[in-house]
């Protein structure tokens, strides 16, 4: 049957595990450092929400990474290892962290026939992954909502499934350190991998409550009146010419009956199939959304980056969106903008990569309920930079932060007032061969029991009205409060 061939697997996975765990612990104690020990094994593709659901309900802290419009996805429960970090070189030490625990990894072969689907096919990402992310500023989340959430948190998980299509990869990694004590330590830790990876993979489905949420209260982080002129205040400055632009953002805390990560997912992921669909759970609280900015992503030596800025609502007919789209483009003010995106992210690219390649002029990428300016960025990767590197160069863009960068940071470290936290900071993953993706934290919100804390921010340059960037930002926390159950405007 199949259940009896899964469970085949999954036992000829525990041995392998073993007999890697036992080597790791020879070569730990040999160098004096922990070893990664892994293993991979094909699965039929699972349901990526579905599997981070029962990772909450472990406590078990999951992460979710998923592209429904490619059919790839990545779902990482537990923690084997973990990596956190403050300050300005944060990302720097998170690459050297993670290559000097890569080292001396023992795992499978690249081509283990373990680590194909159902099929037989070559299937998801097999091996060692790392995911999480950073907070938009250096030094850290700095108020309680953001418990749990470090300036820099980068997790191997305990169990990694990725999926690709419908076939599925489950990499089981465990972390031996050099003491003798430790062999037995870790031989337990493959034991309940195993019953953990068991218990993601069968079991009856977790119940989503289909009734409607009622939220119950509103609080704006800063109030309209308050806001707009914090935003005239952002022109004033730019029109001075201190400035080039600058992002501001606001929250706003809603309250309910409670929030369920899974369902807010499921609306999510049906409504936003192009975007990147992240949840991310920590001490109770999920960090979720649905951004359709990607930061970077590199495959190989391939290297892809994206300018996303200028934005408009989608039209209620095909007319009305056709005209809206077609305003955006020929928009002074948001080619402006644009422009300034495009430029960092060529400059910040061609310190390290080579063949940096821009499209001629930006183009429209729509979702939902808002159109954006867009201009795609291809690039090689030079041999001695890593995704991460580019990461610490790429965050945070003037989609975000602004130009000139730190000049922005300090503009809005001063006068905006509020806790980023993870919200416009870059989440992602990166595998053991270098791969990976990051995305910018952006149309998201903080889930913290019968509270959500949503986060929306403009672009600000010379002529920006703030009536209009005011209601720019509703229509951006829109796709959060309506994945809550929410009726109406922000």
């Amino acid at each position: 049957s199949r259940l009896a061939a899964v469970e085949e697997r999954l036992a000829a996975a525990g041995e392998r595990l073993r007999a890697h765990v036992r080597a790791a612990a020879r070569r730990a104690n040999a160098a004096g450092t922990p070893v990664i020990a892994w293993t991979s094994v094909g699965i039929s593709s699972p349901d990526p929400v579905e599997l981070f659901g029962r990772g909450m309900a472990a406590k078990a802290d999951p992460m979710l990474w998923e592209r429904p419009a490619d059919g790839r996805s990545l779902v990482g429960i537990g923690r084997a290892w973990e990596f956190t970090a403050e300050g300005p070189d944060r990302f720097e030490q998170a690459r050297d962290a993670w290559q000097r625990v890569l080292a001396g990894a023992i795992g499978d072969g690249e081509t283990s026939s373990e680590a194909r689907g159902a099929s037989g096919q070559a299937s998801g990402t097999a091996g060692p992954v790392l995911m999480g992310g950073f907070s938009f500023s250096p030094g850290g989340p700095g108020t309680p909502a953001w418990s749990g959430f470090a300036a820099a948190s980068l997790v191997l998980p305990r169990v990694a499934v990725s999926t690709e299509g419908s076939e599925g990869c489950a990499t089981l990694s465990v972390v031996v350190h050099p003491a003798a004590a430790d062999l037995d330590e870790a031989e337990c830790g493959v034991g309940e991998s195993l019953v953990m990876l068991r218990g993601l993979l069968g079991g009856a489905g977790i119940p989503r409550e289909e009734m409607a949420w009622q939220i119950i209260a509103r609080d704006e982080s800063t109030p309209a009146a308050a806001w707009k002129s914090l935003v005239a205040r952002a022109a004033e400055t730019v029109r001075r010419r201190d400035l080039t632009k600058v992002v501001v953002a606001r929250s706003l805390k809603v309250s309910g009956a409670g929030f369920d990560p899974m369902r807010t997912l499921c609306r999510l992921r049906a409504d936003y199939r192009t975007c990147t669909i992240f949840a991310i759970a920590r001490d109770g609280r999920c960090f979720l959304g649905a951004t359709p900015e990607r930061l970077v992503r590199v495959r190989g030596r391939d290297v892809s980056a994206m300018a996303l800025a200028g934005s408009a609502p989608r039209g209620r007919t095909d007319d009305e969106d056709r005209r809206l789209g077609e305003s955006l483009l020929t928009s002074a003010k948001d080619r402006v903008e644009h422009a300034v995106v495009v430029e960092m992210l060529r400059e910040a690219l061609d310190g390290a990569c080579s063949s940096v390649t821009v499209a001629g002029a930006p183009s429209l990428l729509q979702v939902y309920n808002v159109q954006h300016l867009y201009t795609p960025i291809a690039a090689r990767l030079r041999d001695d930079t890593t995704i991460l590197d580019l990461v610490g160069r790429l965050h945070p863009t003037p989609a975000v932060g602004g130009v000139p960068r730190q000049a922005a940071l300090e503009w809005i470290h001063r006068h905006e007032g509020l806790d980023r936290g993870w919200y416009a900071g870059p989440i992602g993953w990166l595998d053991h061969r270098g791969d990976g993706e990051f995305a910018v934290a952006i149309r998201s919100a903080l889930l913290s029991g019968r509270e959500a804390l949503l986060y929306a921010g403009c672009g600000i340059v010379a002529d920006s009205d703030p009536d209009a960037e005011y209601e720019e930002s509703r229509l951006k926390l829109r796709p959060l409060l309506a994945a809550l159950g929410a009726n109406g405007g922000a």
